[in-house]
């Protein structure tokens, strides 16, 4: 179930019916008309978009039908992991040969448009694997904490949600103002120009352990989730 939601989500309304059509618009575009470089080619925005639906829309959408039909929360969750994960590797890697098609064109009809990648922010110089990795990354982090959040919506309710939101922020915006805590370390941390690795494995790490804390919020959780006024 799982799956055949995965493969309708990313493979028939993402791929078929979204991205290819982008693709082949941009290809059209560079190709009849002249572009400068100030126009940017973008066909990965509705990757992003749907990744952040599937890893919401898509839990709540099979959660309440697999538990009528039999599985387990856990084994749903384990399935859910694995498929979501697999889906955002293969999904990725299908876009960036799409922009790789989309760039290697552009540069032999000198078409000076850029095309939109979150790599560019960490290095000019395309290389397929960087560029991938990269966008696997930013899609991972987007579909974890994505989840976390909607998971963590579905048990406290909205208002719940808000008010502890709330008390987040505030405690935050004291710690930080009173001086308690000594935030040196991390201002050093992001003036420092680490390596492409460096940035992917933190980025990763944090991704799994907030998809991963789901599992205990998730795991005896109601059918239904909290009202909007609870």
């Amino acid at each position: 179930m799982v799956y055949e939601e995965t493969l309708f989500a990313f493979g028939k309304l993402l791929l078929l019916y979204i991205t290819i059509p982008l693709l082949l618009l941009w290809l059209f575009i560079g190709y009849f008309f002249n572009l400068g470089e100030d126009v940017i080619a973008a066909i990965s925005g509705p990757t992003y978009f749907f990744i952040l639906l599937f890893a919401i829309n898509g839990f709540k959408t099979i959660f309440p039908v697999a538990i009528g039909m039999g599985s387990t929360r856990v084994n749903l969750l384990k399935t859910f992991y694995v498929v979501g994960l697999a889906s955002v590797l293969v999904i990725t890697f299908i876009l960036n040969v799409f922009q790789w098609i989309l760039l290697t064109l552009y540069e032999r009809w000198n078409v000076a448009a850029n095309i939109l990648h979150p790599a560019t922010f960490f290095n000019q110089e395309y290389t397929f694997l960087s560029y991938y990795l990269i966008d696997f990354m930013f899609c991972v982090f987007t579909f974890s904490f994505a989840f976390l959040l909607y998971t963590i919506y579905y048990r406290l309710g909205f208002k719940k949600s808000v008010i502890w939101f709330m008390v987040l922020v505030i405690i935050g915006t004291l710690v930080k103002y009173s001086g308690l805590v000594d935030f040196s370390l991390w201002e050093w941390i992001v003036t420092q120009d680490f390596h492409d690795t460096v940035i992917f494995s933190f980025v990763i790490t944090i991704s799994l352990i907030a998809l991963f804390i789901t599992y205990p919020i998730m795991r005896n959780a109601p059918l239904t989730a909290k009202s909007k006024k609870d």
